[in-house]
């Protein structure tokens, strides 16, 4: 049976195809708001306004509960000290750093880290500047 002899069938002539299957009004429309556009922009607002009370209850009982904490330290006395290093380094720590990355797979437990830390025995300019020109011989 095609399509359109099932459209020309006589209960499909007899049934109303305005009304939707579910029964409902088909005139009923989405509010714009919410999850899935289900819900009305003032029902938006208030959730807003809720959600900012709400946070800024929570940031209040977080500073009342951090003040009232007997050992708790200032920030600047919880941050570790920092060292400032050399930009210049030795023939010595390159040559530490090299032989560090060389074994650094025979040791047992592997640190990388450290290993990042002696990046710079590997990372290097060349020695000699090279000029490139446009007449430079392949």
């Amino acid at each position: 049976m095609t399509r359109t002899a099932r459209a020309s069938f006589p209960r499909a002539v007899i049934r109303d195809r305005s009304e939707s299957k579910s029964g409902f009004d088909k005139s009923v429309r989405k509010n714009g708001a919410g999850a899935h556009s289900w819900g009305s922009l003032a029902d938006d607002k208030l959730l807003d306004f809720a959600a900012m009370d709400e946070q800024e209850f929570e940031y209040e009982e977080e500073v009342d509960s951090s003040s009232n904490s007997s050992h708790s330290e200032p920030l600047e006395e919880k941050k570790p000290g920092l060292q400032r290093t050399n930009s210049v380094v030795t023939n010595d720590e390159l040559e530490t750093a090299r032989n560090f990355r060389k074994n650094v797979l025979k040791t047992a437990n592997l640190d990388l880290s450290a290993i990042a830390r002696t990046s710079y025995a590997v990372a290097a300019s060349p020695k000699n500047a090279v000029a490139i020109t446009s007449d430079a011989q392949i």
